[in-house]
């Protein structure tokens, strides 16, 4: 089926350029070339056609090596996919332009001081651009991973040529500007293999508890979640003692990431610790 695609793409790609030459008719072309409506929607199309051939086909051999499904998509893939929307908005201005019998190349040396006026304009719409697919086809990110940028954690489920979009564990949907998360401090705790989790908590010194009633009250929980556990990675232990609190800090590392086991852990383990002071009061 994507070889027949391929095919009848090429096969139109041919006929768009035989009909641009008039197919053999000098007359034909004549009038096509002095048309200001089929020259420059023919030329929209032929360059259409041609980038689309020319990313599905980087696209095909990329999976082919790769040894993925034709629906399988990547940062390469979606890279690939938003150069292509670049080209093709690029396309549709020249277009636009010969609809009104302007040459592009001409149009272009002639009104730099417009065109640097709309490079300013545009400059965040650019900026954005340029770092998604900066982003697209670099290792930093990709669809699947569960991240943290800037403050916002969640899994990213797309990366376009204007915004990354995450999910959180609240199943919000999060967008976030390219720029943005350009510039912000990225943590991937899928690629850098970070599964160590942390439970920050205070308790007031005027509760009467100890470091292992509260310990044994965590362990307790992680009891029960020992088949997603990595083995012996449990640890309680104070981190500050302040005037009227007492903090302390609950480690453990899960064999795989997992947003909603995080959560669930730490709620129970939150819940346990209430029940246990509520009933030292």
């Amino acid at each position: 089926m994507i070889i027949l695609r391929f095919l009848l793409k090429l096969i139109l790609l041919i006929v768009l350029i035989g009909l641009r030459k008039g197919l053999g008719s000098s007359s034909l072309e004549d009038l096509i070339q002095n048309s200001v409506v089929f020259n420059p929607l023919l030329g929209f199309l032929i360059f259409l056609t041609s980038i689309n051939i020319v990313v599905r086909f980087c696209q095909f051999i990329y999976r082919k090596r790769k040894k993925y499904g034709h629906r399988y998509s990547d940062n390469v893939i979606i890279g690939l996919q938003n150069i292509y929307y670049v080209l093709t908005v690029v396309g549709i201005v020249f277009m636009v332009l010969g609809f009104f019998g302007l040459e592009p190349r001409v149009l272009l040396t002639s009104i730099s001081i417009v065109a640097a006026a709309i490079a300013i304009i545009s400059k965040e719409q650019v900026t954005d651009i340029i770092c998604g697919i900066n982003i697209s086809f670099s290792r930093e990110l990709a669809i699947g991973d569960y991240v943290r940028v800037g403050d916002q954690k969640g899994t990213v489920i797309d990366i376009n040529i204007h915004k990354i979009v995450l999910r959180n564990h609240n199943d919000d949907i999060i967008f976030i500007s390219n720029t943005k998360a350009y510039y912000s401090d990225i943590v991937n705790f899928t690629q850098r293999d970070i599964k160590k989790y942390y439970l920050d908590f205070g308790v007031s010194t005027s509760i009467n508890v100890s470091k292992a009633n509260l310990q044994e009250c965590c362990f307790r929980i992680l009891e029960n979640y020992a088949d997603d556990l990595e083995k012996d990675t449990e640890l309680f232990k104070i981190i500050s003692i302040e005037k009227d609190e007492i903090r302390y800090r609950l480690q453990f590392t899960l064999k795989q990431v997992s947003l909603l086991i995080e959560q669930e852990i730490k709620s129970r383990v939150l819940e346990e610790i209430h029940q246990l002071i509520q009933s030292r009061r």
